[in-house]
């Protein structure tokens, strides 16, 4: 993959997750309150918590994937 490839990769990764993360995303995984067999954990935690996680976790790798790949400071 090229540079220019993986750039635009990242950032729309990463754009993706800032837009889903705290966004319409949410509305996606909101249990309804009225619904008896509702689910509103995940693995222990609130699944809307996990969702956010989620979310920052694919920041996180994307931020470190332009680190060790793009952010080479050339001589």
């Amino acid at each position: 993959m090229t540079n220019r490839r993986l750039r635009n990769a990242v950032i729309i990764t990463f754009v993706l997750a800032m837009f889903m993360g705290p966004g319409p995303g949410l509305r996606l995984v909101n249990p309804d309150a009225s619904d008896p067999g509702a689910t509103f954990t995940f693995a222990g935690i609130p699944i809307v918590y996990a969702w956010g996680l989620f979310w920052y976790f694919v920041q996180l790798i994307a931020i470190i994937v332009a680190y060790r790949k793009l952010w080479i400071e050339e001589e």
